[in-house]
């Protein structure tokens, strides 16, 4: 049976994008919200922008693969299109993704237009909510194809919140097969690169959309066996079966993320199913927090290395003298014959930029709209507020990639660049995490709580403006508060490095002192942790040990260790 030939031949993704799902009943604020890390080493950490236009219906529009900057055919433009910054549009409309891949039989799809990246921008420049952003979505593909393989779609508007699971129809036919959830109110949701719906309600579409032939075509082809019931069907055990490495290295990010906002009970109930040891032991698809999250807690919750948990990996020798909470690719490894691997946590080097959308509902619509943008790792940028209606972006931020037919300046290092500049932190602070990352993430956090004033005093600027009638005053705010914040941003962040560098060079610890007539600083440093030096004794023997002194007395000579040079 064929079905024997499909569930087997898994696509094996590239371990890259966490999202995390918040509605807005379950914040602080009472705002929807959706973080998204976007994780590959070949993805250069830019802003993209497109305007709001109006067009003809003989226009066209050519569409470029995100992933590899294939041409992959010209669509119809749409008349008139949203104004789109980053992953949001300007009428308060989100959407995030992370890749689950799937079914490989089902992975790619001959003369098929639109990939998943193009998906993702022509959907926030046609739709203005997260309803009619599913049925644009399954439009443009069931129309022209779908290019990509298996996705997983955070979509939400200032009301709802909703995960949309696609995967294509590979060579049997054209377009694509997916259901829909909407996460309840009060509740929270997050995937990493795994299908997470099972089962739902086929009679409710206020709770589940899907494609009419999700559970036919599964049939067809022999997914599932002919006599399979609606009720019973689970599209993440059809279409992208959970393995060892799908529980491990994808749902231990979502476990991490739900044990934090559910407590410890929660954690040690699914450590089996996070730990890829008990594959029948799924979490659910959302979960109801103990308390409601804020702004900065989904921040926080971004830069999760596994902390504290049974898949900590920050202290053991891979972590190194400075308990370093990231390993290196691959992410596997063979030593005797076995295969080994690296924890994949959410917080992770190769992210090419992240942002977290906050869509504030009591807010007019070109206020209700803004991503807190980084680049690089999420666990070492600073995130900047733009507002999606916004119509100039800064320099240092803005650029296009491979889904506009453009090569990013990846190879071009620049002062500039918010990218660069980020990667230069970050990577400092990998040499000596746990000296360093204190210092930077108070930097951040810092950083982050002006932005969050700085993003009111504005918001109460261009509500005077709504007020008044004045669009254009408003409009001006908008733009002049991601304009100011995001150049200045990229300079004083450089110059943050210069501080770190001065500080923490050649191993040391130096900070300023006044009263030092040679330097002005003091100089320290504490050396490795207590465990890098048992290992040391412990692997070399005596090769370090020093003998007792054997000198004493009036005249005896003065230690080697004291010597100035020697420090």
């Amino acid at each position: 049976l064929m079905n024997c030939v499909l569930t087997l031949a898994l696509l094996a993704p590239a371990w890259g994008c966490t999202n995390i799902l918040v509605t807005p009943e379950a914040s602080t604020s009472h705002d929807a919200m959706i973080a998204y890390n976007a994780d590959s080493a070949s993805l250069y950490g830019s802003l993209y922008h497109y305007p709001a236009s109006s067009s003809s219906s003989d226009d066209g529009r050519d569409v470029y693969d995100w992933d590899t900057g294939a041409f992959l055919g010209t669509i119809p433009e749409a008349q008139e299109t949203h104004n789109v910054v980053g992953n949001c549009n300007g009428v308060g409309l989100c959407i995030g993704e992370t890749t689950f891949g799937g079914i490989e039989a089902l992975s790619s799809q001959p003369g098929a237009k639109v990939d998943y990246g193009s998906l993702i921008y022509l959907t926030l420049q046609r739709a203005s909510t997260a309803r009619e952003a599913i049925r644009t979505m399954d439009h443009l593909m069931q129309t022209y194809g779908y290019a990509s393989e298996g996705e997983s779609f955070s979509i939400a508007d200032r009301s709802e919140v909703w995960v949309n699971e696609v995967i294509g129809k590979g060579e049997y036919e054209m377009g694509s097969v997916w259901v829909a959830r909407r996460i309840p109110a009060g509740h929270v949701c997050s995937h990493a690169n795994q299908a997470r719906i099972t089962t739902f309600d086929w009679n409710d579409p206020d709770t589940a959309m899907y494609a009419e032939d999700v559970l036919s075509f599964a049939k067809r082809v022999g997914l599932v066996d002919a006599d399979q019931q609606p009720h019973s069907f689970s599209f993440s055990d059809t279409y992208d079966p959970v393995t060892f490495e799908g529980a491990r290295f994808c749902e231990g990010r979502v476990w991490s993320f739900f044990s934090t906002v559910m407590g410890p009970e929660f954690e040690d109930q699914y450590a089996d199913y996070a730990a890829g040891k008990n594959l029948t032991n799924r979490m659910p698809l959302f979960v109801k927090p103990a308390e409601k999250l804020s702004l900065t807690d989904v921040f926080s919750s971004m830069r999760n290395h596994f902390e504290g948990s049974a898949l900590a990996f920050d202290s053991d020798v891979g972590s190194g003298p400075f308990n370093l909470p990231y390993r290196w690719r691959p992410l596997t490894w063979d030593y005797q014959g076995s295969t080994y691997v690296n924890e994949r946590a959410i917080g992770t080097q190769q992210t090419g930029w992240n942002f977290v959308a906050s869509i504030r509902g009591s807010l007019p619509t070109p206020l209700q709209a803004v991503l807190w943008f980084g680049a690089d790792d999420s666990a070492t940028t600073v995130r900047v507020p733009f507002y999606a209606s916004a119509t100039v972006l800064p320099d240092s931020f803005v650029g296009k990639g491979p889904q506009d037919g453009v090569v990013p300046p990846m190879m071009s290092f620049s002062l500039d660049s918010a990218f660069y500049v980020t990667n230069l932190v970050s990577n400092w602070c990998y040499t000596r995490w746990s000296e360093m990352y204190p210092v930077v993430l108070a930097e951040i956090e810092a950083r982050e709580a002006a932005y969050i004033t700085a993003l009111s005093e504005a918001d109460s600027r261009a509500l005077a403006h709504l007020g008044a009638g004045d669009r254009e005053a408003a409009i001006s705010v908008i733009n002049g508060l991601g304009m100011q914040l995001g150049d200045a941003f990229t300079k004083e962040w450089f110059g943050f490095f210069g501080q770190l560098f001065v500080r923490f060079r050649d191993g040391y610890d130096i900070t300023p002192d006044a009263s030092d007539p040679e330097c002005g600083c003091a100089v320290g440093g504490n050396g490795y942790n207590q465990d890098t030096y048992k290992r040391i004794a412990d692997e070399t023997g005596e090769q370090y040990l020093e003998p007792e002194q054997l000198q004493s007395g009036k005249f005896a000579a003065k230690s080697k260790l004291k010597l100035k040079s020697m420090l």
